[in-house]
């Protein structure tokens, strides 16, 4: 693959990615839509850094870490938001249905989408 068409498979995945957990959220399937933000915002980080550093990306889920990588300024509400993504998809996976009944909410899922959707748009052209 040539770098254009590895930034343009990250790209997609990411939108691809983000549209899952609108989809999911329609559907009442809070837990993975939490998943499917970020995988959404990992594969945007992904595609940042092989623009950026014309190298492939370090091969981590962590947020924070993909985000630190990239020559930004990240506020710290962002990176906090981002190490709190990176939590939420561990638990949205393996966490038990208590976590899943207090955390994987209607709220907790919109809110998420929408600041998915926020850091695509910093991300992504």
């Amino acid at each position: 693959m040539t770098r254009d068409e590895t930034v343009a498979h990250w790209r997609r995945g990411a939108r691809d990615s983000l549209e899952s957990a609108a989809l999911l959220h329609r559907a009442g399937k809070y837990a993975l839509v939490l998943f499917h933000c970020q995988l959404a915002v990992e594969k945007a980080l992904k595609a940042a850094y092989v623009v950026e550093h014309d190298a492939a990306p370090p091969p981590t889920h962590d947020l924070l870490a993909l985000a630190e990588g990239l020559r930004r300024n990240w506020t710290e509400e962002q990176k906090t938001l981002l190490d709190a993504l990176t939590d939420l998809a561990v638990l949205a996976r393996y966490g038990d249905e208590t976590w899943q009944e207090v955390q994987a909410t209607a709220d907790a899922s919109a809110r998420w989408v929408s600041q998915a959707s926020s850091f695509l748009s910093l991300l992504l052209p």
